[in-house]
């Protein structure tokens, strides 16, 4: 017995590691949501603090969001798309980081192909403003007044002039046609372009004449001026109602051909209200890059003067002098901020800017929203424009039926063990039952402390190693049994059936352990999750089976019958 002490020691050292290490998640699965929301009350923040301690549950336990993105190779360079997905899984990986989100997968799949699983978060709006987003980041001048109304007066031209076409084409349809007793033919297939344009209640010759001369710019209402002159600038409020309508008018040929390539007509990012209605903003920049926001330093979410959303930045040398040349040439001018070919906000230059700058965000703009652009900023723009062709939200619904439906399989399994163990083993078979018992708390405790995250394959994992701990124990009690049989003693039956045993449970588990590495090295996603459990289950069965029981068998030497 006292050769055997330092298993015991051993033993209860690691008894109190593993209740240390699985209290939080212990704490956080027996808490109910009204014990969360008072913890949060108490002292704030306190539950997520819990959470990033506890084992955390994967995608398919505790819901969240499933992405799908492609890459758009066709819109870079050949030279660019040797790594553009890897570097744009990078970029992903930085953006999802900062926004808290535990154990994400962000995985290559195919040529262009990158999976997105967010586990616990559930909004999929922002999500796919924060992944989707290239943000590339621009500042940009706005077009003059006079240049901007020359070529609105161009639009509106080439609109009516359209029109009056159709108009003319239709009534000389008319004209031409042959009367006669049968009902006219039905010409509501006719293709009628600006009928589209404008809505089915602009049609007829009624509609045509009210419209006449400014089809485009009476949607327009200005709203931008100089803080100091007053002079105006081409921003224009556009009803929510009417911005489908207008972008099918811009994207007419004749209205694209007219538009000077150094020109850009530019949305905002967002819709907003204004007078008691919703709106979006439309710009016309000036569409050379004036400034990239690459050069940006120390980005961080702050408030302005009237507590607005802001996202505050440092400039550093060149670039720093670059951008104080640029706004100390431009004040009382409107500098454009755009991200992604959309813009965020036109402020104003009142005086020049070397060191310390401030991103305003536009009207609208939710400190989500600032939280979205720092993050997207701070992570660098994406290598290429992607796009989303899969999205799914995974309800918590499913995520609490999959744990119900894992932890009833766990114990159905795990008490069928233990039944089978004590009917054919009977008191050893108990002894073996208790080594499987530390056998789960260990592996359950360590997967705690290494913040693995727990998921279904995980789950099989553990119910695997179950079996793989039972499967050691069969092994030493045949064996002694065997030396029983020979006639040697309870305690030269024990040595004998643990010595000749060990060799065999050692190449199992080692066979098993090669399996599960190259599970976790070359599987991804779920396959990872069943290989770590799978590994350290195995691990710690080896040392359940040869050393806990073996000490528990111990104790029972000085016995003369044993029941097995």
């Amino acid at each position: 017995m006292k050769g055997q002490t330092w298993r015991f020691v051993i033993t209860g050292l690691l008894v109190v590691l593993a209740v240390v290490g699985f209290w939080n998640t212990f704490r956080l699965w027996t808490m109910s949501s009204d014990d969360k929301a008072r913890m949060d009350e108490i002292k704030p923040g306190s539950v997520a603090e819990l959470e990033r301690k506890a084992m955390r549950l994967g995608l398919d336990l505790q819901g969240g969001i499933h992405v799908v993105l492609r890459v758009k190779m066709e819109e870079i360079e050949p030279s660019a798309r040797v790594d553009a997905v890897e570097r744009a899984i990078q970029v992903i990986r930085n953006r999802v980081d900062f926004t808290g989100v535990t154990e994400p997968i962000i995985q290559k799949q195919g040529d262009d192909r990158i999976i997105v699983d967010l586990p616990g978060y559930t909004d999929a709006e922002r999500a796919e403003e924060l992944i989707g987003q290239t943000a590339q980041l621009q500042f940009k001048l706005m077009e003059t007044q006079d240049n901007a109304n020359l070529l609105l007066a161009k639009i509106d031209s080439i609109i009516v002039a359209s029109r009056q076409a159709e108009k003319a084409a239709s009534e000389s349809g008319e004209a031409t046609s042959p009367k006669t007793d049968e009902t006219p033919a039905d010409t509501s297939q006719k293709d009628d372009i600006l009928a589209e344009l404008l809505g089915s209640d602009s049609l007829g010759a009624e509609g045509i004449e009210d419209v006449e001369d400014n089809p485009f710019t009476q949607y327009l209402e200005q709203f931008l001026r100089s803080s100091k002159s007053g002079s105006p600038w081409p921003g224009y409020m556009v009803a929510a109602k009417d911005k489908k309508m207008l972008e099918k008018m811009l994207a007419m040929p004749e209205i694209q051909r007219v538009i000077p390539s150094d020109v850009q007509l530019a949305w905002s990012t967002r819709s907003e209200i204004a007078n008691a209605q919703e709106v979006h903003r439309l710009y016309i920049l000036k569409n050379k890059v004036q400034f990239l926001g690459k050069y940006l330093e120390n980005i961080r979410m702050s408030r302005g003067q009237f507590q607005e959303p802001t996202v505050d930045f440092r400039l550093t040398g060149q670039a720093a002098s670059a951008f104080a040349r640029l706004t100390g040439s431009n004040i009382d001018k409107p500098l454009a901020i755009v991200i992604d070919e959309k813009v965020e906000s036109a402020p104003i230059i009142n005086s020049k800017i070397r060191n310390d700058g401030q991103i305003t965000m536009g009207q609208g703009a939710t400190l989500d929203d600032a939280k979205n652009l720092e993050i997207v900023l701070k992570s660098g723009a994406l290598p290429a424009p992607v796009e989303i062709i899969e999205k799914n939200v995974v309800g918590p619904t499913m995520g609490s039926d999959s744990i119900r439906k894992g932890l009833t399989a766990s114990i159905i399994g795990f008490f069928s063990v233990v039944l089978v163990m004590l009917i054919f083993y009977r008191i050893s078979g108990l002894i073996a039952d208790i080594g499987m018992f530390f056998n789960i708390f260990f592996l359950m405790a360590a997967m705690s402390v290494m913040g693995v995250t727990l998921t279904m394959p995980g789950i099989a994992g553990i119910i695997l190693t179950v079996g793989m701990s039972v499967d050691s124990n069969v092994l030493i009690l045949e064996r002694i049994r065997e030396e029983l049989r020979t006639g040697k003693t309870v305690r030269a039956s024990i040595d004998a059936g643990y010595d000749r045993a060990l060799v065999t449970i050692i190449d199992s588990h080692v066979t098993t352990l090669i399996t599960a590495g190259a599970l976790f090295l070359f599987g991804s996603g779920p396959i990872k999750g069943f290989a770590v459990a799978l590994f350290w289950g195995v691990v710690i069965s080896l040392y359940t089976a040869v050393i806990i029981t073996k000490a528990i068998y111990d104790t029972r030497k000085g016995y003369k019958t044993l029941s097995i």
